[in-house]
């Protein structure tokens, strides 16, 4: 089942890439004879119910796939929560101007610390907490979450 998983991740990557959108996370389970597969995707400026329709129907007509699945197979494609961790460089730019929990392990500040992110570059965050902005490397960061707001 690993090189089936690894065949079906390939096309399903492949797919999504082209479609300008990339994978986070990729999953597949067996029940009997059905295989599931749980695919998340985004894309730098945030992914759109109909990008998601688009590649959800393009991964559906893949012949690769449905050789290796006579059986067929029930696939489920979506977007990170907004409560999924930010772990990249590319998870942050859309977030610019949003409330952030940050876990990190820089010794110059406690963990985990609240800002609105101001700034992105590829070395470092710039954080704007409680009117002061602070910059956190990206060496250093565990993971954010977007804090909301209720």
């Amino acid at each position: 089942m690993t090189i089936v998983k690894e065949k079906v991740k390939a096309v399903i990557e492949q797919i999504v890439e082209e479609s300008g959108a990339y994978l986070v996370d990729f999953a597949v389970t067996l029940q009997g004879k059905r295989s599931f597969f749980k695919v998340v995707i985004q894309t730098l400026s945030g992914i759109t119910l109909d990008e998601i329709a688009s590649i959800t129907k393009t991964i559906n007509s893949n012949e690769v796939l449905d050789q290796l699945f006579n059986d067929g197979y029930h696939l489920e494609v979506s977007s990170p929560g907004i409560d999924s961790k930010l772990t990249e460089y590319r998870d942050f730019p859309r977030n610019i101007g949003r409330t952030l929990k940050i876990y990190h392990m820089s010794s110059s500040m406690k963990s985990p610390i609240n800002g609105i992110l101001v700034e992105v570059t590829e070395e470092k965050l710039v954080l704007d907490i409680k009117g002061v902005q602070k910059a956190l490397q990206f060496s250093d960061l565990d993971y954010a979450k977007i804090e909301i707001k209720w």
